[in-house]
């Protein structure tokens, strides 16, 4: 089986805002609403993921043994 990379070309308003294709929004999830994680890697490249927010009262706690 061939993987094939799909690739697309948003156009960015003059306000700087883009509308992801819904082909990307569904393979990572994304509804009206919710927040991407964008990273700039080293080399230049931009990963761009579901964020998962976590409100601060449903957070638990590790601690690490030393």
């Amino acid at each position: 089986m061939i993987n094939k990379t799909k690739v697309f070309t948003p156009k960015v308003g003059s306000k700087g805002l883009m509308t992801l294709p819904k082909q990307v929004r569904d393979v990572l999830g994304i509804k009206e609403g919710d927040r991407i994680l964008l990273k700039i890697e080293p080399d230049g490249r931009v990963v761009l993921e579901k964020a998962l927010i976590v409100p601060a009262n449903e957070c638990i706690l590790q601690t690490v043994e030393r």
